[in-house]
């Protein structure tokens, strides 16, 4: 349960990391013309598939920590978990190209919110 309170507390890290960006986000969009609430719903979608994205990462790397003994069982494991997110990942970006009333580019940028958090979080700790 512990490990599980690991992810949890990174997950809240992440959040209170993308709360900002999704401001600057909006901003962006908001002066280039795109301020219409289409435009926060779809960066809040993106958002939260990126939040979701990285509970399901830190969860497959407990599960495969904890339940496959062998590294090759756990890189397996590693693995089928990845491609999932890869595929989730790609059927919400054809969705925001289907939708009449979706952003695909302010779904995607969120996307990188979680990288971009990483690197400056680990630049600071240097």
């Amino acid at each position: 349960m512990k490990d599980n309170q690991i992810v949890i507390d990174e997950l809240r890290r992440q959040a209170r990391g993308m709360l900002p960006l999704v401001l600057v986000t909006y901003g962006v969009f908001a002066l280039l013309g795109y301020w219409q609430w289409q435009t926060i719903v779809s960066i809040l979608l993106g958002t939260a598939y990126a939040l979701l994205n990285f509970y399901q990462i830190g969860q497959s790397a407990l599960r495969a920590a904890a339940f496959y003994r062998t590294p090759e069982r756990a890189q397996r494991s590693m693995v089928r978990g990845y491609l999932t997110r890869y595929v989730l990942t790609a059927t919400l970006i054809v969705i925001s190209m289907k939708v009449p009333w979706l952003n695909p580019a302010a779904v995607v940028i969120p996307l990188f919110y979680t990288k971009i958090i990483l690197l400056i979080l680990n630049r600071s700790v240097r």
